[in-house]
């Protein structure tokens, strides 16, 4: 095991930070069996190497790749920027789970909480407006999503159906 001093803390970081520190790190590559001092350790090595400033850059694409993801919003040049930023898919889902495991054995200050939602990325199908317009020929086919990324609390109210 490595000793890494530094002052970051698997706590101080959200989850997002945690995959992005997690795949920066010296983590194997396969399936992580670490102990939880060994995942902190190398959550901490991973956002020393990147960086703050950096790392939540990419935990907050990463996120926004993952929020666009689900509601199959995302087009190829996002697809293109992650494979860019994360080209290992198997390292990345182990970052992920192991970080996971770190957010409920280390738990996550108050201040990584109010950042966890955090999302962004380059060129958004909604282009910032909140709302993807979904074109069909048969303009009775055309809708509109709410996208998942720039959604506005007054968007978040009407799709959860409040007014």
């Amino acid at each position: 095991m490595t000793t890494i001093l530094t002052s970051v803390t698997a706590r101080g970081l959200t989850a997002p930070e945690r995959t992005v520190a997690l795949y920066a790190s010296d983590m194997p590559d396969r399936q992580c069996h670490g102990a939880p001092e060994q995942l902190a350790l190398w959550i901490a090595q991973g956002a020393e190497r990147l960086g703050t400033a950096e790392l939540r850059r990419l935990a907050e694409f990463f996120h926004g790749f993952f929020l666009l993801e689900m509601d199959g919003m995302v087009t190829p040049a996002l697809l293109a920027r992650h494979e860019q930023c994360f080209p290992d898919m198997s390292r990345l889902d182990v970052a992920n789970e192991a970080a996971a495991l770190s957010v409920r054995v280390h738990g996550m200050s108050e201040t990584a909480r109010t950042r966890d939602g955090a999302a962004s990325v380059d060129d958004c199908p909604c282009g910032g407006t909140g709302v993807v317009d979904i074109d069909d020929p048969d303009p009775d086919l055309s809708f509109s999503l709410y996208c998942p990324v720039h959604l506005t609390p007054t968007a978040l109210r009407i799709r959860a159906g409040a007014r």
